[in-house]
Parts: C-alpha cells; structure tokens; sequence
C-alpha cells in the first residue's frame, strides 16, 4: 500500500529508519538474551531469574542503540528525515530491545507458539494502522508512530507474561563470557542482511526505494526464517546432551530447510515479476532482479537459521561468531563493487545471497559431525557414554592444552567434549566461567 500511494522520499526514509533500527539493536546487542534463553531451556535457570539477570545488560544495550540511530540518521542518512521521525524511531530501538529479550525467555520456556502468535497479530495490528495512515494521507511521523505503538503494547503484553523475579539467574560473566561471541555472530548476520539498505543508500534516493521495496520480501523471509529458526533452540538445548537424538533433529530439520528454500527459489524466480507489480504497483519493476536474487538466496538463508541454534545448543559460540564474520566480509564488497560502478540495487542483494552462502557452508563444517553421513565418527556417541566423566576431564585438558590424546582421538572418545572444550562451550563440562550451575552449585563433569 505503501510502495503504490506514497511518494519515493517517504518510501526510502521509512525503509531507512526500520532498517536502521534493526541495524543498531545488532551493533550494540551482547548477546545476553539468546544465553540466558539457552539456559532457560536447558532447565539450568528460571525464566524470572534469567530475566532480572539479563536486563540491566539488555537495558544499557539498547540506550546505545537507540542513541546510535539518531546518530547515523542525522550525520549519515537521508535528507529531509524529520526530526520527531527519528526520535519515534529511537523509542522503537528502546522498546524493541525489551521485546527481543521477552521473545527470547518465551520461545526458551516452551511457548514457541504464544510467542509466535503475539508477534503475528502485532504483525497484523501494523498492517492494518500503517494503511490507514497511509490511506488518510498520513507521513513518515505517524508511520513511525504506529510502529512504535505496536511494539510497547507488545512488551506490555509479554511483560504480564513473564515477570522479573528474585530468584537465581544466570551469572553475569555466562551472559556476558558467551554472550560476546553470540553478539559477534548476530550483529555480523545482521549487518550482511541490512548491508543494502546503506549500499543503496549511498546512490539516488530512486535506487535506495527500488531496494526498499525489493527488501521486503528479504525482511519477510529472514523474519519467518529467524523466528522458525530459533523456535528450535529449546528442543535442541535439551537434546545437546544426547548426540544421537541432536543429530536425527538437526538432520531432519536441516534437510526440510533446504528442501523448502529450494521450492521458494524456484516460485520466486519465476512469479518474480507477478510478486513484484500486485503488490507494489507496475512502476516498481525495477525491483524484478532484486526480488529474483532474493529468492535464490532462501535455501542458504533457511539452512543457516537451523544451525545457529543448533550450534548455539551445544555451545559453539565461536563457531558461530567466525561464520558471521566469514559471510560479512565476503558479501559486503561483492555487494560494494557490484552498486557502486551501476547504482543497480540488485548488486546489494546479490552481494547478500552470496554472504548467505559463505554463512550456510561455515556453520555446516562448525556441524559437520552431525550432518555428515554415519562413520567412524559416530562411534564416540556410545564410547563417550561408557568413558565416563573421567575421559571428559582428560580430553578436554588436552583439547585447552592445544591437542586430544591420540588413544582417546583414535576411538572417536570425547571428540565433542574436545570440541566444545575448544569452541567456549559449556555442554559437556558445566558453564564456561562460572564452573558450575546457573545457582552457582558444582556441576557434576560425569554422566
């Protein structure tokens, strides 16, 4: 409605604001909320103690963000933003951090599909203000109004879902220790999805609105991908102590993912031109490559949203921060070197799809052992359980000292203990810092 009643200015400066907000809310996360919700699941803290835990860490995270958008807004972005626009759109950053740590604790306690429900008729509650206001002649103030509406009475709502309580959460060098690296991984995720919105941004005001519309069905996606995705991360936290049980689901889900992304390819690239005029408006069918480009990138996307709670699970933070980083500092300056000599916006994308792929394949050689067909490696599975905690304590030294034992290595003993040891993992031998339990009780290393 949108793309088909309002000018190209208020297009781009709403698309600008939204994807910003996103933007800064990855640059200045720590990571808090996806630890505490992996802890949440694992049964290891209570949902209101993780909370209480978590939110002075989220609260001081999303200040900055908020102040970092007025920041790039004024000094980088483009003319004309209205000055209440970017303060309503700084009260989003501050809200929309509160909700993220909220959907975190929801989808960790279980209730994946509460949680999925609430962010629906948000979703749709958006919809239908936004064309209202659009219909009535409203501009990007009271677009941005509506926006920031929607997501206080959401945290209100997921507020009186869960409370902060006094009891014992997660220690705050956990949150912070492992939550650094799965900040690293997030923001890098991120900044590779938001990257074209300022590639764009760098050209005409018309480049950055076809890129606008274009990105929609890239927001759409990654939305539906990342809620899917991480509403996984319960069921896969409880199974990281059960080699056999995580690799048949991570299998299984992977193989869906890839089977769906592939079918989406497919009707993208073909209903490209279909999905770009219905909904936007013939004048917009410069955003047709866009759109096709993100179709093909879906499989990638899709496969990627499954391993990184996988991954994150079995406490391979690391894995996940050097994925990131690996897909950002390939996509962006494909996307860079494709824009800047056309002002095509379908370099952005492409400059995305590609960071997708190197993102996919990083993350299924960090789980490799889970997706590759059965071997010699899946022996340490039934070795490990009859080793003992002892055969843990002995390879994990030997993994931090730099090396497995060969007798343990040759039989395929504490492979993923080493491995965990090596990545900041806490699944085999208690939490990485705190040496213990989330109550700060000694956690047993034996099975």
């Amino acid at each position: 409605m949108l793309a088909r009643t309002a000018d190209s200015d208020t297009i781009a400066i709403y698309g600008y604001l939204l994807g910003t907000a996103t933007l800064v809310l990855t640059l200045t996360d720590l990571g808090v909320g996806a630890v505490a919700a992996r802890e949440v699941a694992a049964g290891r803290a209570p949902a209101g103690g993780a909370l209480r835990g978590a939110l002075p860490l989220q609260g001081l995270t999303v200040m900055l963000a908020a102040g970092l958008l007025v920041l790039l807004t004024v000094g980088f972005g483009p003319g004309g933003v209205p000055p209440l626009a970017v303060v309503l759109a700084a009260a989003f950053v501050a809200a929309g951090g509160v909700t993220a740590l909220w959907s975190e604790v929801l989808r960790a306690q279980g209730r994946v599909v509460l949680e999925g429900v609430l962010q629906m008729v948000a979703a749709l509650a958006l919809v239908a203000a936004g064309t209202a206001v659009v219909l009535t002649g409203g501009d990007v103030i009271w677009l941005m109004a509506v926006v920031l509406a929607k997501e206080v009475v959401l945290a209100a709502v997921m507020l009186a879902l869960v409370r902060p309580t006094r009891e014992t959460g997660v220690p705050w060098r956990v949150l912070v220790g492992q939550g650094l690296w799965v900040a690293v991984a997030s923001t890098a995720i991120v900044v590779l999805w938001r990257q074209g919105t300022i590639v764009a941004g760098a050209g005409s005001t018309a480049a950055l609105a076809v890129y606008v519309v274009a990105s929609r069905y890239l927001d759409a996606g990654v939305t539906v991908a990342h809620t899917v995705g991480f509403g996984l991360l319960p069921g896969m936290s409880a199974l990281a102590t059960e080699p056999a049980a995580l690799r048949r689901s991570a299998r299984r889900y992977l193989a869906l993912a890839a089977c769906l992304g592939l079918a989406v390819a497919v009707v993208g690239s073909l209903l490209a031109p279909w999905l770009v005029s219905v909904p936007f408006g013939p004048q917009w069918e410069a955003a047709v490559p866009s759109v096709r480009w993100i179709a093909a990138a879906a499989a990638p996307i899709l496969v990627s949203f499954v391993l990184f709670p996988v991954l994150l699970a079995r406490g391979q933070v690391r894995t996940l921060a050097i994925s990131g980083l690996a897909a950002l500092a390939v996509g962006v300056p494909v996307a860079v070197a494709l824009f800047l000599p056309t002002s095509d916006p379908a370099g952005s994308v492409i400059g995305t799809a590609v960071g997708a792929l190197v993102l996919a394949g990083a993350l299924l050689w960090g789980a490799r052992d889970l997706v590759l067909p059965r071997s010699a490696r899946d022996v340490d599975e039934h070795v490990e359980q009859r080793a003992g905690g002892e055969a843990d304590i002995q390879v994990a030294a030997h993994a931090l000292a730099g090396g497995v034992p060969e007798t343990l290595e040759a039989g395929g003993v504490g492979e993923e203990v080493a491995d965990r040891a090596r990545d900041g993992g806490d699944a085999a031998l208690g939490q990485d810092d705190a040496g213990g339990r989330a109550d700060g009780s000694p956690r047993p290393v034996s099975r």
